[in-house]
């Protein structure tokens, strides 16, 4: 990566580009990206989801937040390149520190297409404030990347009404209902699970994520969608035209934009900077995308389903942890060959896609990096000792999954037994709660994050997150994190809504734990003083109760465990061998 590094600069020098902001996102400010879009990555080597490299032609600057931290120091080549530790305190933004350093007639440069419309605009605010030129058409990157991937490109299928449980049609409806109250007479979408939610489709263009490249234009009569040519599967066609949906090619959108007027709604988070300055002719109304909302509520049918398909899940990992906790000391086994099993049990599960996310799975020490990703060069074997973390999920057409346990393989210290237990503890807590109908994420993090406070522990990141519904596994409004910010990820809590639930314990070096369910908001009761909703754990795996230390909790919260424990049993008991359903009866406690 230093060679690319240094080539970048170079080219910086050559064109006097002060500051060259690369971003990790792609034209539809997608979390996970194809590898076609890994611009950041190519030039400093690492391999985050999230992080903003900024380059000038002698230094280079990486930011990432605390759940990248360790990994990014083991990646990057700390003397070319300058760790900035997102959200530490003393540490500046990207902007802050462009505010800092910017100075009249230096040129920032960036490629328009990866920026969201907000934050274009606040780099162009941030440049003009210092008189210094922000210009956005920028493809250093890509000029230079000579065996840069091909953009995937796979069939877009139709996600059946059995599982979707609403149509295309009455979707629409809503939009444009909403389109109406905003006085708007277009709206323009290009977030794809919005797009591939709206319209009832898939597709496999980026790994793990059944979404597919397109644009979404929305008239008051029409509706056009853009997508790249001969990826429409034989049956999707008919049932867009017969729906009186437009088909254009996806390389159209640009010039499709430029050529609108009026008053057009978009999510200037989503949209990108290079498309929104193309709606110069237009009288934009920003504001978030109603399909966010609409989609992370989960209709009967979708709820019916992802109970079902929780417990096959469930019976996959419950299998998995069998063959784990029984042969471990017997039979070789390292962090990948480990993924590949949990990954042959999960094939055997009913209408199986793919895994959600690419699989965490961390031995002792690795696990200190929450999202390590084991490699031929970094795997371990594992032995009878020690913890091993293991994040996974599946994508079934009834919905996607998202689960974390931390395996007691053998002997482990009194610190990491009572970390252990105070993780578990905190899932729980949070699991339990009662709260009033309005309560934000914010408002319950806490409960989660106390026993941990107490004990003067923390997480560097937020305690849950939204689940899509056989979509991306991060997805909004909904979320648990203790800074409020009602504009990203801090929506009210409504029923139908599901979030994860996944406090942990990092000691870098040394161990990382986390234990992680997804929950199910749903009404509890109401009364006198309101509506009070509740949680249901969808998630159903057993809790490895050999790294727990029962004398830390109080009664309650053995109930909880025990409680948990037992409908695990209930649920999964039927999906299992003898042998193995013995051995899950022997979890209860």
């Amino acid at each position: 990566m230093k060679t690319n590094l240094s080539k970048l600069q170079t080219v910086l020098k050559e064109n006097k580009i002060t500051y060259y902001l690369i971003p990790s996102e792609d034209p539809h400010q997608s979390e996970y990206v194809d590898d076609s879009f890994k611009f950041r990555e190519y030039i400093s080597g690492f391999t985050g989801s999230a992080g903003t490299l900024l380059v000038s032609p002698r230094d280079c600057w990486l930011w990432t937040d605390g759940r990248y931290f360790t990994q990014a120091e083991e990646q990057i080549d700390s003397s070319h390149i300058q760790l900035m530790r997102q959200g530490v305190d003393g540490v500046p933004t990207v902007l802050e520190f462009l505010d800092e350093h910017l100075k009249p007639d230096d040129i920032l440069g960036t490629n328009g297409l990866y920026l969201s419309a907000n934050y274009g605009k606040k780099l162009a605010r941030t440049a003009k404030k210092h008189k210094a030129v922000f210009r956005t058409k920028y493809r250093f990157v890509e000029e230079m990347w000579a065996d840069r991937p091909a953009l995937t490109k796979n069939s877009v299928y139709l996600h059946d009404l059995k599982f979707a449980g609403e149509d295309f049609p009455s979707k629409l409806s809503k939009i444009r209902e909403r389109m109406k109250e905003e006085g708007a007479n277009g709206y323009f979408l290009s977030s794809l699970p919005d797009i591939a939610w709206l319209f009832n489709l898939r597709g496999d263009d980026i790994k793990c994520t059944p979404v597919f490249y397109s644009y979404v234009w929305i008239s008051e009569d029409k509706c056009f969608l853009f997508v790249r040519e001969n990826c429409l599967s034989a049956t999707v066609i008919p049932y867009l035209k017969d729906h009186g949906v437009i088909i254009m090619d996806y390389a159209e959108a640009t010039s499709f934009v430029e050529e609108q007027h009026g008053t057009v709604m978009l999510d200037p988070d989503c949209v990108n900077y290079l498309h929104y300055q193309q709606l110069f002719k237009c009288k934009i109304i920003p504001l978030k995308n109603p399909t966010e909302s609409l989609k992370a509520v989960k209709n009967e049918t979708q709820i019916k389903n992802l109970r079902q398909y929780h417990i096959y899940d469930g019976a996959a990992m419950t299998k998995f942890i069998y063959w784990l906790k029984t042969k471990i000391g017997t039979t070789a086994m390292t962090e990948l060959s480990v993924s590949r099993k949990l990954e042959e049990e999960r094939m055997k599960q009913p209408d199986y896609m793919g895994p959600s996310f690419d699989t965490i799975c961390a031995y002792k020490e690795h696990a200190a990096m929450m999202h390590y990703q084991a490699t031929e060069e970094s795997d371990v074997p594992l032995k009878p000792e020690g913890m091993l973390l293991i994040d996974s999920g599946a994508q079934y057409p009834g919905g996607t999954t998202d689960v974390t346990r931390t395996f007691i393989l053998g002997p482990i210290s009194e610190e990491e037994k009572k970390s252990y237990t105070l993780v578990c503890k905190s899932m729980l807590l949070l699991a339990d709660v009662k709260f009033l109908a309005g309560c934000r994420g914010s408002n319950l993090d806490i409960i989660a994050r106390e026993p941990l406070w107490e004990c003067g522990l923390d997480y560097r990141c937020g305690t849950g997150h939204g689940v899509g519904y056989f979509l991306g596994v991060h997805e909004g409004p909904n979320a648990f994190r203790w800074r409020s910010n009602p504009e990203n990820l801090d929506a009210v809590l409504l029923p139908g809504m599901v979030t994860t639930d996944e406090p942990g314990v990092y000691v870098p070096g040394k161990y990382g734990i986390r234990t992680e369910n997804m929950l199910l908001c749903r009404k509890q009761r109401q009364n006198e003083y309101g509506s009070f909703l509740e949680f249901e754990p969808l998630t159903l795996v057993p809790i490895d109760l050999d790294g727990i230390d029962f004398s830390l909790l109080s009664e309650k919260e053995k109930r909880l465990l025990s409680q948990y424990q037992q409908k695990v049993y209930d649920a999964i008991s039927p999906y299992l061998t003898e042998d193995e359903a013995a051995w899950l009866k022997q979890q209860l406690c």
